[in-house]
C-alpha cells in the first residue's frame, strides 16, 4: 500500500460527488497509471446491480441517460460514474441526477477497458451483476434491467446479457445481438433492419457477443478474470472478453430482446476515427482468437445469393442454431400453443419447453392463422420467454423462407399433419430433415368407443348424431385410414401413452415410436389438506361444443350427480369450470334439480385456487384417446380423482400420499 496518498480534493479536479444520505468511506489511491482516484463503498447489502457508465466530453447525451435509469424498477442498484472528460457541464448533469451515485473522474481520458475497469473497482460487494453503459444510450422503459437481471437468473449457464440496441432514432436494429465470423470480422445482427419486431429479432437466445454499450455481466466472473484486456482499449474489448466467457469457461452470453436500449452510435470518436480504431483493434482480436475461430464459427456468407446469406445469417445469429449436437426445429401446431387453453396444448407447450431446455434452437408457427384472441401478449411472451421463436405469421411462407435451415420439423396432431403433409414433401425435396409425427392421440378412438356404444343402444348422448350403423362403421373406418397413413409418413411418432405406442406399433411394426407424456411439476401441490377441501370438480376445455368433455359431464349429472346427493348427508357442491363452456349444458342444469349446487366458471385466469379447494376431481375419459392432462393434474396436486367409464361401467379412485 506504499502507492496511498491522503489527497485533499479541493486541490484536484477530481471530485467524489454522492448522496448525502450514504454512508462513505474515502480513500485516495493511485493507481498504476498515475491517476487518483477515490475508493468509495456503501454500506448497503441490497445493491445487486451496480450500473458503471463511462462519460467522455457527452454531458448532453448523460442527461438522457440518467434519467431513464432513475425510472427503472426495482431500484436495487447504484450508478458509478466514470467520467474521462471531465467538463464542467458534465459535473452539473450528474448533480443534478435524481439517483443515487458514484463520481470517479479519469480526466486523462485512459479509454474505454481502463475507464470501466476502474469503475467496476468501486461496485458495491454485495452486486451480483455489473451493468455497463455508454453515456449514449438510453434505456426503453422501467423494466429494463429487471427483464436483464431475470434472463441472467433464469439461465443456468449464463454469465452475461446484452440488450436489442436500436439507432438513435429509435425506427432501426443495430444489433439484436452480434455474430463474430471465422475470419474475425463481425456484424450486427439485424443491421439496417426497420422491422424491429421481427420474430428472429425478438426471442431471447445464446450469441456470439453483445455490444459493450449495453453489457451485464456476473461481476465475479468479471472481477476473476481481471476485467477487460488492456490490450483493447477502445473497441473489441467487450468481444474479447465474451470469446474468454464461451470458450475457455464454458459459459454463455444471452441476447433479452425485452431490453431495448437507442445508442447514437460512434457518438464517443466519430464515426471516421472509430472505425479506424476498430479495424486495428479487429486485427488485434483476430491473431489473439484465430484457432478457436476457426473451429467454431462459420464462414462469412456474403459471396453467397441473398437467400443463402439470410440463411446463414440466421444460423449465426444463434450459438445453438450451429451447434453439431443439437437440433433446428420447427414445431408446427393447429394453434400456438396456450397453456390456458387445454386440449392438449399444455401438453405441446410443455414438450417445447423441454425441446429449448435441452439446448435445440426451436421456432413455432400455427397452422391456423394466430390471433390475440386464441393466444394474447400473455401467452406470446410465454412462450418466446423460453428462449423460443414464434412466427404468428404464415407457416408456408416461413418454411419457403428458410430451405436448408431446420433439420427436425415436429407436427403435432393428425389434423394438422394432413392438411400440411403436402407442402412439407416439397419442402423436404429441398430440404433434407427428419419429420417427428406428435399424434397427440389417435382422434378415431374416441369415434369408435362413442360409436360402439350408441350402436348397443346403451346410452344417447347429446352430441350424438343420427347415423345407421353402417355409416358409423364407414365414418370410422375412413377416420383410421387416414390416421394410419399419417403414421406411415413419418420419420419419429410421439404418442401421449404406453397404450397407443403398442397400438401403433401393432399397426405399423417398423415404425419408430417414443412416448412423451404429460409434465407435472411439485409447484401445483395444493395448499390446503384433503380434509379442509370440499365439493367436485370438472376442469375441461368444451370449446362450445357437447362432443366429448361436454358428453362426460352431462353423463356424471345424469348417471351418478344424483346419487351422490341422495347418498351424502349434506349436498355436495359441483364446479364446471373450462374455456367455452356449452350452451346446452348450462340449459339442461338449469332445468333439473341439482341446479342450486352447480356452479359454472367461464375460462378461469388460474386454476390454483380451484384445485386448492375441491376435494374431488372428475377426469373426462369417456370414450377418450390418448392420456388426459386432468389424469395428471389430480395427483400432482394432490386432489383425489374420479375416473368412470360409461362403455365398462368401471370404477378407478387415486388418492395422492
Amino acid at each position: 500500500m506504499n502507492n496511498i496518498k491522503q489527497a485533499n480534493p479541493l486541490s484536484f479536479p477530481y471530485l467524489l460527488f454522492f448522496c448525502p444520505l450514504q454512508i462513505l468511506l474515502y480513500t485516495a489511491i493511485v493507481f498504476s497509471s498515475g491517476t487518483l482516484i477515490f475508493r468509495h463503498t456503501l454500506d448497503d447489502k441490497n445493491i445487486d446491480i451496480s450500473i458503471v457508465v463511462l462519460t467522455y466530453k457527452k454531458f448532453e447525451a448523460l442527461a438522457e441517460l440518467l434519467p431513464s435509469i432513475d425510472k427503472q424498477r426495482p431500484g436495487n442498484f447504484e450508478i458509478i460514474i466514470v467520467d474521462n472528460g471531465c467538463l464542467l457541464e458534465t459535473q452539473q448533469v450528474i448533480e443534478r441526477a435524481k439517483v443515487p451515485y458514484k463520481y470517479l473522474p479519469l480526466c486523462d481520458n485512459p479509454g474505454y477497458t481502463m475507464g470501466n475497469n476502474a469503475g467496476v473497482a468501486l461496485a458495491a460487494k454485495s452486486s451480483r451483476w455489473v451493468l455497463f453503459l455508454n453515456d449514449d444510450v438510453v434505456l426503453s422503459d422501467e423494466d429494463f434491467i429487471q427483464n436483464m437481471v431475470h434472463l441472467g437468473d433464469a439461465q443456468n449457464n449464463a454469465v452475461a446479457v446484452g440488450c436489442k440496441l436500436l439507432t438513435a432514432a429509435g425506427d432501426e436494429i443495430i444489433e439484436a445481438g452480434s455474430i463474430i465470423w471465422s475470419n474475425g470480422g463481425a456484424s450486427g445482427f439485424g443491421r439496417g433492419r426497420r422491422d424491429i419486431e421481427a420474430p428472429d429479432l425478438s426471442y431471447p437466445k445464446p450469441v456470439d457477443y453483445v455490444s459493450g454499450a449495453c453489457l451485464m455481466i456476473d461481476k465475479l466472473v468479471f472481477t476473476n478474470r481481471g476485467g477487460f484486456d488492456k490490450n483493447f482499449p477502445n473497441y473489441y474489448e467487450d468481444t474479447d472478453l465474451q470469446m474468454y466467457l464461451q470458450h475457455e469457461l464454458g459459459k454463455e452470453v444471452w441476447l433479452q430482446p425485452l431490453a431495448v436500449a437507442r445508442h447514437d452510435e460512434h457518438g464517443s470518436f466519430g464515426k471516421s476515427k472509430s472505425v479506424t480504431l476498430m479495424q486495428k483493434a479487429s486485427k488485434t482480436f483476430a491473431t489473439k482468437w484465430q484457432a478457436t475461430i476457426l473451429e467454431h464459427h462459420l464462414h462469412t456468407p456474403f459471396t453467397l445469393t441473398k437467400y443463402e446469406q439470410d440463411v446463414e445469417l440466421l444460423r449465426a445469429s444463434d450459438v445453438r442454431a450451429r451447434n453439431p449436437n443439437k437440433a433446428n426445429i420447427l414445431y408446427l401446431d393447429t394453434h400456438i400453443p396456450n397453456k390456458a387453453k387445454g386440449s392438449g396444448y399444455g401438453r405441446a407447450f410443455d414438450n417445447i419447453a423441454m425441446l429449448s431446455k435441452l439446448g435445440h434452437r426451436v421456432t413455432v408457427v400455427s397452422q391456423v392463422p394466430a390471433t390475440s384472441e386464441w393466444c394474447n401478449a400473455n401467452c406470446r411472451s410465454a412462450i418466446v420467454s423460453l428462449g423460443v421463436e414464434l412466427v404468428t405469421s404464415s407457416w408456408e411462407s416461413l418454411v419457403d423462407s428458410r430451405i436448408g435451415f431446420y433439420n427436425i420439423v415436429i407436427v403435432s396432431r393428425p389434423t394438422t399433419f394432413e392438411a400440411t403433409y403436402a407442402k412439407l414433401r416439397d419442402f423436404m425435396t429441398k430440404n433434407a430433415f427428419a419429420l417427428v409425427y406428435d399424434c397427440e392421440a389417435l382422434w378415431y378412438r374416441r369415434d369408435e368407443k362413442l360409436f360402439t356404444m350408441e350402436k348397443e343402444g346403451t346410452i344417447h348422448f347429446p352430441s350424438s348424431r343420427e347415423l345407421a350403423t353402417s355409416t358409423m362403421d364407414l365414418l370410422v373406418m375412413g377416420q383410421r385410414n387416414v390416421e394410419v397413413s399419417l403414421l406411415l409418413m413419418a420419420d419419429e411418432i410421439v404418442p401421449v401413452s404406453e397404450a397407443e405406442a403398442k397400438i401403433i406399433s401393432e399397426i405399423y411394426p417398423q415404425s419408430h415410436v417414443t412416448v412423451v407424456g404429460h409434465v407435472m411439476g411439485l409447484d401445483r401441490i395444493t395448499k390446503s389438506s384433503f380434509h379442509e377441501r370440499s365439493g367436485i370438480l370438472f376442469l375441461a376445455s368444451f370449446g362450445g361444443d357437447m362432443y366429448y368433455n361436454g358428453d362426460a359431464i352431462w353423463y356424471f349429472i345424469t348417471a351418478i350427480y344424483p346419487l351422490v346427493l341422495k347418498e351424502s348427508p349434506s349436498p355436495i357442491n359441483l364446479t364446471i369450470a373450462g374455456r367455452e363452456i356449452p350452451d346446452a349444458l348450462r340449459t339442461y342444469v338449469n332445468k333439473t334439480d341439482i341446479y342450486q349446487f352447480v356452479t359454472f366458471i367461464e375460462s378461469p385466469i388460474s386454476t390454483d385456487n380451484l384445485f386448492d379447494q375441491a376435494r374431488i376431481f372428475i377426469a373426462p375419459h369417456l370414450y377418450g384417446a390418448g392420456q388426459r392432462g386432468p389424469l395428471c393434474w389430480a395427483p400432482s396436486c394432490d386432489v383425489k380423482y374420479d375416473c368412470r367409464s360409461a362403455q365398462q361401467r368401471d370404477h378407478m379412485e387415486y388418492i395422492a400420499p
